[in-house]
């Protein structure tokens, strides 16, 4: 009798036995021999990715009634994404005290850490802005693309009958995409283990055991998130949350071995359409979005935990106005520096500088950036496909 595994459990044996093999062999034929397969996959992914976000879009808007329901869709899905931003923040402020990461850390190797520039609001929002698109894309600048494509979306929403042949092009358009989409996704498996090999063979318990209260707050924090989406989609969405994880687990998997919420949206959407059966147009809105803006773990956990570490390594005391300043502004920060590259630090590096923290505890955390990256994004993608979810049940009661 011969056994058959789904896609989602060929994800997850190729997590666990990446991580394993990869630990033990050694670094030579991880690189040599493993390494290039999961950069391969990588590059695939990247290669759909514009293409895909642009026609999905457009073809989305395209099969809304009219300019109310582009209205409607956009705010409720904003609605989602600061409520749940709000939650992820006060998440991390808790678990942070409550375990006091930072507290059995000496103070060394601080000097000659350079923390990320914050970037001034006019120009993260006029780096958001559509430009030469040509240029963008050569950039890897994903949020002037989205403007664009709902922009599109939206003039061509207006012209009802007029516009059906265009239409009907970004939708066979769209299809042909997700078809490409599917048969790279079927690759996932021995791309997962690809990349999550490199990692195993990267970090040892000894890089990880000075930090480990710092990892387990993240974890944890984050862990304690996804229970929340769980929660969103049982009371909100009428949903079963085991069943929604379940569907929605192969795009987690990737979220958590590639580390980038963008390099997923692929798996995201078609996982969204093929398996959770939320709609086109709303994942097709929703999706390309979050992969940008939606950052509960990136912006919102990561930060919170960060501060709090940062107060214990300089003995800074904390007062509740300072927990509050802490939950407002990675709140919306997660939204603020959409689009911006290295999202986490400039993140932390805000909320810091909000609080008056020094920006050197930064330097403690950057060794293991990829361990908790992997999580954070997880829970990026996961805040994505929840609020997809949330949003497609108010489309479905109409």
């Amino acid at each position: 009798m011969r056994l058959k595994l789904g896609f989602g459990n060929q994800c997850l044996l190729a997590l666990v036995f990446g991580l394993i093999i990869g630990h033990y062999l050694p670094t030579s034929v991880v690189n040599t021999y493993i390494s290039p397969f999961g950069k391969a996959f990588l590059k695939l992914l990247q290669l759909i990715i514009v293409p895909l976000t642009f026609s999905t879009i457009v073809a989305s808007f395209s099969k809304l009634e009219n300019i109310s329901m582009v209205k409607q869709l956009g705010f409720k899905t904003i609605f989602w994404f600061i409520l749940t931003a709000l939650i992820a923040s006060s998440i991390g402020v808790i678990v942070g005290v409550v375990i006091a990461p930072g507290t059995n850390l000496i103070q060394n190797s601080l000097s000659g850490y350079t923390p990320r520039t914050i970037p001034s609001i006019s120009e993260t929002l006029i780096d958001m802005l559509p430009g030469n698109l040509i240029q963008e894309v050569a950039n890897g600048k994903i949020i002037p693309i989205i403007l664009f494509a709902i922009f599109f979306g939206i003039a061509l929403t207006s012209l009802h009958e007029k516009g059906n042949t265009v239409k009907a092009f970004f939708s066979e358009f769209s299809e042909t995409m997700f078809k490409i989409t599917r048969v790279i996704i079927r690759m996932s498996p021995i791309g997962i283990f690809a990349l999550i090999a490199e990692v195993g063979n990267s970090y040892g318990i000894e890089t990880l055991i000075p930090l480990a209260k710092f990892i387990i707050a993240i974890y944890l924090a984050c862990i304690l998130q996804l229970i929340v989406y769980g929660i969103l989609i049982t009371v909100f969405a009428k949903k079963n949350p085991f069943k929604f994880f379940k569907e929605f687990y192969p795009a987690m998997v990737t979220a958590f071995t590639t580390s980038s919420s963008l390099g997923t949206l692929p798996v995201t959407l078609e996982t969204l359409v093929d398996r959770v059966k939320v709609k086109k147009q709303v994942a097709g809105f929703v999706a390309p979005l979050g992969a940008t803006m939606k950052m509960d773990g990136c912006g919102a956990i990561y930060p919170a935990i960060v501060c709090v570490l940062t107060a214990n390594l300089f003995h800074i005391p904390l007062s509740l106005q300072h927990y509050l300043i802490i939950i407002i502004t990675a709140s919306i920060a997660t939204i603020g520096t959409a689009g911006v590259p290295g999202t986490a630090s400039i993140m932390a590096t805000l909320v810091l500088t909000s609080v008056g923290l020094p920006l050197n505890g930064l330097a403690m955390i950057i060794g293991i950036d990829k361990i908790i990256d992997m999580m954070r994004t997880t829970t990026n993608v996961t805040g994505s496909g929840t609020v997809s979810v949330l949003v497609n049940k108010d489309f479905e009661l109409k």
